[in-house]
């Protein structure tokens, strides 16, 4: 072999060991949790009878290392009046607080628009009028990302995290149902952005992991919620898009009670918190690897006190304590469920299902 063949073939070796090599963003593994409604109270940033618990909770998730939290809306209480000026004030004084307890734990968090964002379920005549201005606090103090349709900017957007694609969706469009002049979906031009989004990064994503603030599917567990619901469910335009483009979570809250339900290859988590009514807040941890996803939900006892706090119309507010006995906090949070969405083969599996993930148990 001749110096220069030899050259060229070492070459050649040398670049199909590099390329053979895995890209360690692809292959190493790496988590995030999810807690939504989370408080579902204003609650004001340090709250007497309050921290220590919560300081737990937030330092329990820091401790799973994940890359970010996800909260599926209901940050506050929201019931804040109908004025843009009364509604400022209100946003002034309590969405600062929630933003600040996160980066004290460097906690980087992703939030979805909740109900209470928009002064809460129903919205008819001056209250459905006062929406624009609760979404404009929203996007002004959490500072989400700016890539959603044009209507939507800060209330639904994107972002995508190594081999992850994760969309959050502002489910309170312009519309009749039940709740009056809302009605909750993905629909229209929102829809259609959904869709380009799904489909710009679908090629490039080994997940996709949706957030929304109502379930879609049903029926599903409530405890102290109006159970808002996606309009049309499983039949809804929305769900449809998210199993065609073969989406693998969908995180929702609302009903502040745990109900896991599987269809069309998605997995439906609706789950949460509502601290200071609950006695057994809880998260979910998402173990990402390159081939599937680690699910596993975790839930500790909350003791709770005898007075409430005062929340801005609203009669019934949080109790006035919450509390984790030294003893609970020896033995931290507690899988109450568990599933593998395993990815190795075209057909997506659901395995090692535990607890709450085990579907015979769900609500008929």
């Amino acid at each position: 072999m001749n110096r220069w063949t030899y050259g060229a073939v070492s070459t050649l070796l040398a670049a199909s060991s590099l390329a053979a090599k895995p890209d360690p963003v692809d292959t190493e593994p790496w988590t995030f949790v999810s807690i939504p409604d989370f408080l579902n109270f204003d609650i004001e940033y340090p709250q007497k009878g309050w921290e220590d618990a919560l300081g737990f909770i937030v330092g329990s998730m820091k401790k799973e290392a994940p890359a970010f939290a996800m909260v599926a809306g209901d940050l506050v209480m929201g019931h804040w009046g109908n004025k843009k000026q009364e509604i400022d004030k209100w946003a002034d004084k309590y969405y600062p607080g929630w933003v600040q307890r996160f980066k004290d734990h460097e906690l980087k968090v992703y939030a979805a628009l909740g109900d209470h964002e928009i002064r809460d379920n129903p919205w008819r005549g001056a209250s459905a009028a006062a929406v624009p201005f609760y979404k404009d606090a929203f996007r002004r103090h959490l500072k989400m990302p700016l890539n959603g349709p044009d209507h939507m900017k800060g209330t639904a957007f994107y972002w995508v995290h190594k081999n992850a694609l994760f969309i959050s969706v502002d489910v309170f469009e312009k519309g009749k149902s039940n709740q009056g002049e809302i009605a909750a979906g993905v629909t229209g031009k929102q829809l259609e952005w959904f869709e380009q989004v799904l489909s710009a990064h679908r090629p490039k994503v080994d997940h996709i992991v949706v957030m929304g603030h109502t379930p879609v599917l049903r029926p599903v567990r409530t405890f102290s919620s109006s159970g808002m619901l996606t309009v049309k469910g499983r039949d809804s335009d929305f769900w449809k898009t998210m199993a065609k483009h073969g989406v693998d979570l969908y995180l929702c809250g609302e009903v502040h009670a745990v109900t896991c339900t599987q269809r069309d290859g998605i997995q439906q988590i609706a789950h949460g918190g509502l601290i200071g009514r609950t006695t057994k807040p809880n998260y979910l941890l998402v173990t990402a690897h390159k081939d599937r996803l680690e699910l596993n939900l975790k839930e500790i006892d909350l003791v709770n006190g005898k007075g409430r706090l005062w929340q801005k119309n609203k009669s019934k507010g949080p109790w006035d304590t919450i509390t984790i006995t030294a003893e609970r906090k020896k033995r931290g949070f507690s899988s109450i469920g568990k599933v593998t969405i395993n990815k190795q083969t075209a057909d997506k599996k659901f395995e090692t299902r535990t607890g709450f993930f085990i579907e015979k148990n769900n609500p008929k």
